[in-house]
């Protein structure tokens, strides 16, 4: 093994890919040292191992059915959907529940509090609002950990849009 790469895995955490390049967990360092000795794993680059035998993962273990306030403000950046300000944000219904909106991952935004107040009750249609980037659910919670770090080297293993 190259001491060049065990000088750099030493220093974080690695991204652990299944052996279809999905990303499955993040681990520590010497977890990924202990399935690379035990040759269960190979080296994509110094942050990123992948399985070389495919692991059945539950697919609803995987996915985040419902959407939390932490994973929407994550998934957003901190930032409102709709002016891009990152003060005094809540989180905006596009299509408001009392129109029939629901707490799903494509109807919940992060907004700051006076894009809220302007939207208020009203369709965004009918408010000459839009939206930065349509909001879009996770393929599975490693999605946003990985679109938001900054270890460019997971950037091309995640899914978001």
């Amino acid at each position: 093994m190259d001491k060049d790469f065990l000088n750099k895995i030493a220093r974080g955490q690695i991204l652990v890919l299944n052996a279809t390049y999905e990303p499955i967990n993040i681990t520590t360092w010497k977890r990924a040292f202990v399935l690379l000795l035990k040759e269960k794993a190979q080296v994509i680059n110094h942050r990123v191992i992948r399985l070389l035998e495919y692991i059945k993962i539950p697919f609803t273990k995987l996915k985040n059915n419902k959407p939390t306030r932490s994973a929407i403000y994550q998934r957003d950046g901190h930032k409102c959907q709709y002016c891009g300000s990152t003060r005094k944000l809540t989180i905006d219904h596009i299509i408001p529940r009392s129109k029939g909106g629901t707490d799903d991952w494509d109807n919940l935004v992060v907004a700051c509090s006076s894009c809220n107040i302007k939207k208020a009750n009203k369709y965004l249609e009918h408010t000459g609002m839009k939206l930065i980037r349509k909001p879009t659910q996770p393929r599975t919670h490693l999605d946003i950990a990985i679109s938001q770090t900054n270890m460019t080297e997971w950037h091309e293993f995640c899914f978001l849009v």
